[in-house]
């Protein structure tokens, strides 16, 4: 149910609508209650819209009724997952026509923006049970007050991109208090998305072709997880059963349930086929009919089929914003879920802020050269991570002269990979060229070829990297294992292999930036719409080495290093590089002063 009158906006250009309830926010025959609880159970969301073109600044605040007899000490509450406190110790603020108003946050909205909150009150786990305390009711109201005026760091003497960012998260006074504030947020849960995203099945009502090989797993039925918005095959037989199109008729498939995800089929250096015959897949096939046709010397099959894709029904967008980690130069505060207030203008250019390295410089994902760029926009170019695959040593950023003899020989870092060849032609192009170079910080980009399995030279067993154990254990990390991993140009933190200090994203920083195993997530504010890689290595199997990317579908996957991936460079700017102006949105982004 959407309630507008029971609580307040109070600007035209605001409309706030609240589900849940008709009546206000209730606390009633209630009792204490832990705060791992508390946040287990329902929460009051609502979404505020600026419905005019101009900019708006919003407070959202809880008003206590007069009615309410439960005092506030004793009420816990938590806006999204920040610092869960008693009402009593969030700012007082003055409402009208309310015995306390409480103010939760502040922010910023674009004209035609919105946001949605999620608000969790609870009896406090250490009220007592006292006269005052009990058969007691609180009741209060979702209070947004806006003004067509807008917070910008610069107006309040923040005029550095580093401290810019983290007094814009809370519209704070000072950076000390804002950084005390998001270290006052919960640890995210790295085994969920963020947001997190409930899935629903799509199916198509025309039919569509797709080619696949000449076996597959075909099965009988299938299941959805909601969750993870995946397909999976069932009733196909054993492990080892792929099944010829051939083994059933048009006629059974047009009158039947016959169901695939179509793999792919490419060749290895020694000419044999390599399969891949999936039995999960974000897009699922229900086969009508089936045709056989050759490839080169492989025999293909072309089917007519009703896809069956996905849509996002839900999400839960509050774990969002800045949080705090470790890396390896100390604190870093990186951006997790769907912000929107994370973008740069440096270098003709827009950014996406990833994170405030330990250092203090800033590192930015590159986002296009448009203002809220789609699809290929967000790249520079797409190519291989590396032109040859049949050795461990090649899912280096750069790797041995001499390979194949020794782990050590493999990861010396003495040839550039293609991946990084394209990455330096960009950077001395657009930041050499063009007398940017002193903005730039040489923090290092970890390619970690630390091994949990296998020798990282063999070509006939399998090799897994230190990525894949964290990856599927929800444990990422911000550390670099191996200083001859972690790529520099001059700081001794690192190898100093680097010509320019330009590299890519990590797996890992996909999983704080709120993407998870298993799942997809198109809300993540690095989703792209295409397969887009990292520098992060998975393993050598079969023949070939293999990095983690993300797929267009929105999930990390991964994929060999001929394979072509768009290229979205990463770089790091002085912490102490000055902005003129912004307040990290697309159209208002934080401009570097380059002069």
């Amino acid at each position: 149910m959407k309630q507008k009158k029971e609580n307040q906006a109070s600007t035209k250009c605001l409309n706030i609508e609240l589900e849940e309830t008709n009546n206000g926010i209730l606390l009633s025959e209630a009792y204490p209650i832990t705060d791992e609880e508390g946040m287990k159970s329902t929460p009051y969301t609502f979404t505020i819209k600026n419905t005019c073109d101009s900019f708006v600044s919003y407070e959202v605040s809880l008003g206590i009724l007069d009615t309410s007899t439960l005092d506030s000490r004793y009420v816990a509450a938590v806006l999204d997952y920040n610092a869960i406190q008693t009402l009593n110790q969030y700012e007082e603020t003055n409402l009208e026509g309310y015995k306390e108003g409480r103010l939760l946050q502040k922010g910023n909205l674009s004209g035609n923006e919105e946001i949605t909150y999620n608000l969790r009150i609870w009896m406090d786990y250490d009220t007592p049970a006292i006269e005052e305390t009990m058969n007691k009711a609180f009741k209060s109201k979702i209070v947004v007050i806006g003004s067509a005026t807008k917070y910008e760091p610069i107006e309040q003497g923040f005029n550095t991109l580093a401290d810019a960012m983290l007094v814009n998260e809370y519209q704070s006074s000072s950076v000390e208090s804002a950084k005390e504030q998001i270290k006052s947020k919960q640890t995210p849960d790295f085994s969920k998305t963020a947001p997190i995203i409930e899935w629903s099945e799509v199916h198509a009502n025309t039919t569509s072709e797709a080619t696949t090989n000449a076996s597959m797993y075909i099965g009988t039925s299938y299941r959805f997880d909601n969750s993870s918005g995946s397909y999976y095959i069932e009733n196909y037989g054993s492990s080892s059963d792929y099944k010829n199109y051939t083994d059933i008729s048009n006629e059974e498939y047009a009158n039947g349930n016959y169901y695939t995800c179509v793999g792919s089929m490419s060749y290895n250096e020694q000419g044999s086929p390599n399969y891949w015959r999936p039995t999960s897949c974000t897009t699922m096939y229900k086969i009508l009919s089936a045709e056989e046709y050759q490839s080169g010397s492989a025999t293909r099959w072309k089917i007519t089929a009703y896809a069956y894709t996905q849509s996002e029904t839900e999400s839960d967008e509050s774990d969002r914003g800045l949080y705090v980690g470790t890396d390896d130069y100390g604190e870093t505060y990186y951006y997790r879920g769907s912000v929107s207030n994370n973008y740069v203008y440096f270098a003709n250019a827009y950014w996406r802020v990833i994170r405030l390295n330990g250092d203090g410089s800033v590192r930015l994902l590159y986002a296009g050269t448009t203002p809220n760029a789609t699809g290929s926009g967000l790249s520079i170019d797409r190519d291989s991570f590396n032109n040859l695959k049949n050795s461990p040593a090649y899912v280096g950023f750069m790797y041995g002269n001499t390979i194949n003899q020794s782990y050590e020989l493999n990861v010396k870092n003495e040839k550039d990979s293609t991946i990084k060849t394209k990455l330096d032609s960009w950077y001395k192009t657009n930041i050499v060229d063009k007398g940017l170079s002193s903005h730039i910080a040489d923090s290092g980009f970890c390619n970690d070829r630390s091994i949990t399995s296998g020798d990282g030279v063999s070509l006939t067993s399998t090799t897994y990297y230190r990525l894949h154990q964290r990856y599927t254990n929800h444990t990422p990390s911000l550390l670099c294992p191996n200083q001859n991993d972690l790529f520099t140009v001059e700081n001794t933190k690192g190898n100093q292999a680097l010509t320019y200090p330009i590299g890519l994203i990590t797996s890992d920083e996909l999983a704080y930036a709120g993407m998870s195993s298993g799942y997809l997530n198109r809300l993540v504010y690095l989703y792209a719409n295409m397969l887009t890689y990292t520098m992060s290595p998975i393993r050598f199997f079969s023949g070939s080495s293999w990095v983690w990317n993300i797929t267009g579908s929105g999930a990390i996957d991964y994929a060999s290093v001929t394979d072509k991936g768009h290229i979205r460079p990463v770089i790091n700017l002085n912490g102490n590089v000055e902005i003129f102006g912004g307040i990290g949105t697309s159209s208002d982004p934080y401009v570097i002063l380059v002069n």
